[in-house]
């Protein structure tokens, strides 16, 4: 039975439009991916990949970012089932170093997924999860590749700076890789009763504004938050697609980077059907 607290972050949940579980991002949806985005050019978001998931439709997706030559960062929420399993490895194939996805192209496929071990499905809180490839994701030697290692954003991104969000955009067959330009929101605004009644914790931050502008939605999910070109957060939850009163919400990077380095030399495979969090 799930204790009176627990039930009560549901009903807040509920009441915000928090999504209750990682798998339900209402992929069916017919929204655009990005609204008001720009087409990304050549070598201009290099880290930024598509992840593709089991889903109700095919071609489902998130976004992710490569951290080094066989670890992508994304959203635990990504990669986790409605029950909050684990996918198996094989289920899950990345689409990296091109500005247009080609479902039908070479896909990299996944030997581990790592999720954080206190991500909490109803708050969202810890939402990070490391995936390990199976191929080197090896920066090309042209001088301008599509395909390269996120550099990470190790200080504090104050309120007013401006950042860039990366993603893919379904405006045809093939999504183009776009981006939104964005200022960090102060957290107390965030945590304004009419946006996020006082969720956004130390490890999260905001970035967009709360009236209607460009916005990510769903299925980018895992994207990479940039800052000054390094990336300072992956994008979690509080999707709106630019609505009013609907700013991004990402985990902030570097509040993680000591566990997101352990996950480079863990040798065990998490076992796929099994739940790696709590059960709250």
């Amino acid at each position: 039975m799930k204790s009176t607290g627990t039930i009560f972050l549901l009903a807040l949940a509920v009441v915000n439009g928090f999504r209750l579980s990682s798998n339900n991002l209402d992929l069916n949806s017919t929204q655009p991916f990005i609204t008001g985005g720009t087409n990304a050019v050549l070598g201009q978001f290099p880290s930024v990949v598509a992840i593709s998931i089991p889903g109700p439709i095919s071609n489902a997706f998130c976004g992710g970012v490569i951290l080094n030559a066989n670890h992508i960062l994304t959203a635990a929420r990504c990669v986790l089932t409605e029950q909050n399993t684990l996918p198996y490895p094989y289920q899950v194939t990345v689409f990296a170093g091109d500005l247009q996805i080609n479902f039908n192209g070479p896909r990299t496929t996944i030997s581990a997924v790592y999720v954080h071990p206190h991500y909490n499905p109803f708050k969202f809180d810890h939402n990070l999860a490391v995936l390990r490839t199976t191929t080197d994701l090896v920066p090309p030697a042209v001088p301008i590749p599509n395909l390269d290692h996120a550099q990470l954003y190790e200080d504090i991104a104050f309120d007013g700076m401006t950042c860039s969000v990366a993603g893919w955009s379904d405006n045809v067959a093939q999504p183009l890789q776009q981006f939104i330009t964005v200022p960090i929101l102060n957290r107390d605004t965030c945590n304004g009763l009419e946006v996020h009644l006082g969720r956004i914790s130390e490890t999260m931050m905001c970035a967009g504004a709360t009236n209607q502008g460009p916005g990510v939605c769903n299925t980018n999910v895992g994207t990479g938050l940039f800052c000054e070109g390094r990336l300072a957060g992956i994008l979690s939850t509080g999707l709106g697609c630019g609505t009013t009163l609907h700013p991004g919400v990402y985990m902030q990077v570097r509040h993680y980077l000591p566990w997101i380095r352990e996950q480079f030399d863990r040798q065990d495979i998490p076992e796929g059907g099994t739940s790696p969090i709590p059960v709250w």
